[in-house]
């Protein structure tokens, strides 16, 4: 890949004919700060050759393409799609645009400061979803319990506290297609020998305390999550890795963890309390998975 330094590119841009510089990050940040006279054409985007291509009338021109910087991969992304389809001169910008900012050179921006959310939020039910998976040795089922309510507090983006509660009474099994089976399983699992849901017809999470990964990637858990989970009226700690994002339109919080429903009382096929259990064994931990949306106002 063919690269340029951002003094030579200042030099290139001041010339009578320069190059074209196109930006291959998202539209939204192309607003928010790029290098002046320069075109955008978003690489993660399925139309992104579509939309690169509309930016010139002949792939032999001279092409400069930039993302954040070398750390990531958008530009060398870019500059391979574009080889790829016929473009004959790719450059890619050393350092990409925080090189060019480093070195003191002008930008774009829009005048817009990135905003952060301080408050607790409400997360909605309908846009949420809590997913569960438990097993045997043999096979599996899976199914959701809805959300009846749920908070997510934050300090300037950043995560400090949270509570759901879950209506155990609508869980479901989404796996058995078998309608009165599948009936047979969650009132099973309404007995005591799982959730003792007539008891206790709700399952609660209260969020105690939570320590961030600093710079985890994009996507990747940020957060070290523990609270207490309520279940079957018993309480005990439960730990889990998070992932928080929050954009322009709404907070989102995500995980995945499996837990020792034994510790609830759970104990039906555990090997932890019965004997000879052979093809009655049901496996002491149960996967869940949520993802909560909550939408700024």
């Amino acid at each position: 890949m063919n690269t340029i330094a951002p003094e030579s590119l200042k030099t290139r841009l001041a010339e009578v004919n320069p190059p074209i510089v196109i930006d291959v990050l998202p539209d939204e940040q192309f607003e928010k700060c790029h290098i002046p006279n320069t075109l955008n054409a978003c690489v993660y985007e399925i139309e992104f050759l579509e939309k690169a291509a509309a930016l010139t009338t002949d792939k032999n021109n001279e092409t400069i393409v930039y993302g954040k910087n070398d750390q990531f991969e958008a530009a060398s992304l870019a500059c391979e799609k574009l080889a790829n389809d016929g473009w004959t001169q790719i450059t890619a910008l050393e350092g990409g645009l925080d090189s060019w900012i480093d070195a003191g050179y002008p930008t774009t921006r829009s005048g817009e400061t990135d905003s952060t959310q301080t408050g607790i939020f409400k997360i909605d039910p309908e846009r949420s979803i809590v997913r569960w998976i438990g097993r045997n040795l043999l096979n599996q089922h899976n199914g959701t319990i809805p959300l009846k309510n749920a908070t997510i507090a934050l300090d300037k983006d950043r995560l400090i506290s949270g509570s759901a509660t879950l209506d155990m009474n609508r869980i479901t099994c989404e796996d058995i297609k078998d309608a009165p089976i599948s009936q047979m399983l969650i009132d099973h699992l309404r007995t005591d020998d799982f959730f003792l849901v007539d008891t206790y017809p709700t399952a609660d999470f209260d969020l105690i305390s939570v320590t961030p990964i600093e710079n985890a990637p994009y996507g990747s858990p940020n957060y070290n999550v523990s609270g207490t989970f309520t279940l079957r009226g018993k309480i005990q700690p439960l730990h889990f890795f998070a992932t928080l994002g929050v954009n322009d339109e709404v907070i989102a919080f995500q995980a995945q963890f499996d837990f020792d429903r034994v510790l609830w009382g759970s104990k039906y096929g555990s090997g932890k309390i019965y004997e000879a259990l052979g093809k009655h064994v049901v496996n002491d931990r149960i996967s869940i998975s949520f993802q909560l949306i909550a939408p700024l106002q």
